[in-house]
């Protein structure tokens, strides 16, 4: 089993040239000891997702490898139901990506914002 797995991601899609959305099925593998959605799975989460959609986005002989991630985590939930991300891609270069994701609960409240910075690598590197 992998971490997506793991993480009960299921497969990300585009939405548009610049934006994508992702489910994660929240359960007790996600609490932190408190039964509150643990923070790290958020961050793994939507840099998996970062990657993944880079990855569509720069052809076969090219990835994105995490470089940077930054959260707020403005509002704790349960580990019940699914953790929504919406991604907007703010920067596409030849050498970086950078992704936004706004996660949202079921209410449709926003739970974080996260900033992720992917570096676009050759695969030969």
């Amino acid at each position: 089993m992998n971490l997506i797995e793991s993480l009960q991601i299921d497969v990300p899609r585009m939405t548009s040239d610049t934006t994508c959305i992702a489910k994660m099925n929240l359960n007790e593998f996600h609490k932190q000891p408190q039964g509150y959605l643990n923070g790290g799975a958020t961050l793994a989460f939507a840099e998996i997702i970062a990657g993944m959609m880079s990855n569509e986005l720069v052809g076969s002989h090219k990835f994105g490898v995490g470089q940077s991630i930054t959260a707020n985590h403005l509002r704790p939930v349960k580990c019940e139901g699914t953790l929504t991300a919406l991604g907007t891609l703010l920067v596409k270069g030849k050498t970086s990506h950078v992704w936004r994701f706004d996660m949202i609960d079921d209410a449709q409240r926003l739970i974080s914002q996260v900033t992720v910075t992917l570096a676009i690598v050759d695969f030969d590197r």
